[in-house]
């Protein structure tokens, strides 16, 4: 239903409509919940037996599920097992990250068959770069596995900006931290040969926690990734929360300093400049050289020698607690989520040395009532989220739209 200066209009749903939808809903909770039963794929999404039995069939012929043995049965009807062909086709992730271009390749149970690495220096890679490196690692990974691009439902991007879509169907990705203005990724899946997805790598992030990892089953709830700069992925009603032109979620450019640093993005005081890997090591030796770079080696001896007792690391460690803190009090207070999952390379090392200072440090910080509800949670995907997190775009919107049905075996 939209409204416009308070009158409502409802467009009715056509049967093509419906079909989309109950085709979505099903195939959704056989790959979310599978391996299932066709009786719990109805009571799950709600549609009778006869609409369940239409879709999965379908489903079936078209190759994307696959039904054969028994669950465990009570002593009642037998109830055939149905899941996801897993076999059926792969998927491919690519994440640009802060240091390197990470792509990998799944089967359609996310388990990874190959993989590459593509670093970046200093930090700033130009679009042709980034486009032609993606490009070479999968046409390397496809003959390692001896694949043809047919067989490969889609290749998900996600990127460290924001992703504008155009009236005229052009992708425009703003990323300032690796110097992308408004730059064009139209055509990219053309240049491939298979159809590509493209998104802010923490709303992608976001998705694969909420599929398989510490954001499952959560209704409202926040996933922020803290490395060298810091984003944030917002579910509401159990949907991520886009915004009006897709940018929401731009949480390591908010500011909670009017002087504070000088930030990558050209303005001050942004949240990444007091808890990325960077500024909490500039915070402890002083602005330097010594670990661009090698961050994450870094972080370990920032670590080690706060363990050890040392002052300035001490100094430093509370300085991020208390700034990161500051930085997700205005999260509670904001979208009061249930749940916060703390992820990124530099924000798991965080979550699993300093959880509960973190979670004082956020109910200080914010308000009495949603500061005493909010739980903190160290995300459960690991290294991996990003690209994983990637490899969910093909598949949602196979999910949604039945888009490469096609290239299913």
């Amino acid at each position: 239903m939209n409204q416009t200066l308070g009158v409502a209009v409802v467009k009715k749903a056509s049967v093509k409509d419906v079909r989309r939808r109950n085709r979505a809903l099903i195939l959704r909770h056989v790959w979310l919940n599978g391996p299932t039963s066709r009786s719990e794929v109805g009571a799950a999404t709600g549609l009778s037996a006869a609409t369940v039995t239409n879709v999965m069939n379908e489903l079936i012929a078209e190759g994307a599920v696959r039904e054969g043995g028994f669950l465990d049965s009570d002593g009642g009807r037998r109830r055939a097992i149905v899941t996801v062909a897993h076999d059926a086709a792969l998927v491919i992730g690519a994440d640009v990250g802060e240091t390197q271009i990470g792509v990998k390749v799944f089967d359609l149970a996310f388990q990874p068959l190959a993989a590459r690495e593509y670093p970046i220096k200093g930090r700033r890679i130009e679009v042709a770069e980034a486009r032609a490196a993606i490009g070479a690692q999968v046409v390397s990974m496809l003959a390692e596995l001896g694949a043809s691009g047919d067989r490969v439902l889609g290749l998900g991007l996600g990127v460290p900006g924001i992703v504008q879509e155009l009236p005229d169907g052009r992708q425009l990705v703003h990323a300032e931290v690796v110097g992308w203005h408004a730059a064009d990724f139209s055509g990219f899946g053309d240049e491939l040969g298979i159809p590509a997805y493209i998104d802010n790598g923490a709303k992608s992030t976001t998705q694969a926690e909420a599929w398989y990892g510490a954001a499952r089953g959560v209704e409202h709830g926040v996933m922020v990734l803290v490395g060298e700069g810091a984003g944030a992925g917002i579910i509401t009603d159990g949907q991520l929360y886009r915004g009006f032109s897709s940018s929401a979620g731009e949480w390591g450019h908010t500011k909670i300093s009017l002087d504070g640093p000088h930030c990558r993005c050209g303005r001050t005081g942004c949240v990444e400049t007091f808890v990325g890997a960077s500024a909490v090591l500039d915070h402890w030796r002083g602005p330097d050289e010594t670990w661009l770079g090698r961050e994450t080696e870094g972080v370990e001896a920032i670590l080690r020698a706060w363990r050890a007792g040392d002052e300035a690391a001490g100094r430093a460690i509370d300085g991020v607690v208390r700034h990161l803190g500051l930085a997700l009090s205005n999260l509670v207070n904001l979208y009061n989520p249930q749940k916060i999952i703390v992820g990124g390379w530099f924000g798991d090392r965080i979550a699993a040395e300093l959880l509960p200072d973190l979670q004082s440090a956020v109910r200080s910080f914010s308000l009495d009532q949603p500061g005493g509800e909010v739980v903190l949670v160290r995300s459960q995907l690991g290294p991996d989220a990003a690209v994983l997190g990637a490899a969910t775009l093909p598949i949602s919107h196979f999910i949604e739209y039945g888009a490469g049905a096609e290239r299913l075996t």
